[in-house]
């Protein structure tokens, strides 16, 4: 898991939204080209996932704490602005990742956009971070949601169990990840969710690999293969 530094106190709200707007733009001028190739080409995102997310690049030359970093808006289920988290392109960078503080057990990173498929294929994603989410959906899978490096909280489950019943829990390929997973399927047990007739999917990925990388190396295809593998080894049916 990437270590993540926040702010200890988030922007003001007009702020956060300039900053956002700023973003949108610069990213798709020659000062953000740098940042645009970068999510491209190296993180495989969509031109239309990177417009849609609201995805942007704080230019360098502005006076503020953002400058010179990803830009990526964490909205709530129903749109609203929540957060800025960032990154910085030189990943040697002190402090690479930034983002505000925000309740994280309260917020799924892209359910906003993913709900409708959610609802519809009635199964759901979880990845940790942003870019596994917006990997995903570059990809085809707009069922995807990211826990934001939190753990799987009550809240969230409620949350996401108005939509589906089928939860794929696919996190990091090493020992954090599979921790959480396991902490998810404890929760599972503990709390009877079979009762609400929810099904938890762990999906597990060879040592060191992260969600997207995985997804990137076999393609969409062979991601499929795993998903439907999970559920059957799950002893679940459809």
């Amino acid at each position: 898991m990437e270590q993540i530094n926040k702010w200890v106190t988030g922007f003001p709200e007009m702020e956060r939204k300039k900053i956002v707007a700023i973003g949108k733009k610069t990213i798709r001028r020659p000062e953000g080209k740098i940042a645009l190739d970068y999510l491209l080409n190296e993180r495989r995102f969509s031109n239309e996932v990177i417009d849609k997310f609201d995805i942007g690049y704080c230019p360098s030359n502005i006076e503020h704490e953002a400058r010179g970093r990803i830009i990526t808006p964490i909205y709530e289920t129903y749109g609203e602005l929540v957060a800025i988290s960032t990154r910085h392109l030189n990943v040697n960078h002190i402090a690479r990742f930034m983002h505000e503080t925000f309740e994280k057990g309260f917020y799924l990173y892209g359910l906003y956009y993913a709900k409708e498929a959610i609802q519809r294929t009635n199964k759901v994603i979880i990845v940790e971070g942003e870019c596994d989410v917006a990997c995903f959906h570059s990809f085809g899978f707009d069922m995807t949601v990211g826990l934001c490096g939190s753990a799987f909280s009550l809240f969230q489950i409620a949350l996401l169990s108005r939509f589906c019943n089928n939860f794929y829990f696919l996190l990091d390929g090493d020992e954090a990840g599979r921790k959480a997973i396991q902490k998810a399927l404890d929760n599972y047990k503990k709390y009877s969710l079979e009762v609400y007739k929810l099904k938890f999917i762990p999906v597990y990925l060879p040592n060191g690999l992260d969600p997207d990388n995985f997804l990137i190396r076999g393609g969409k295809r062979n991601m499929i293969k795993k998903l439907r593998t999970a559920k059957e080894d799950s002893g679940f049916k459809d």
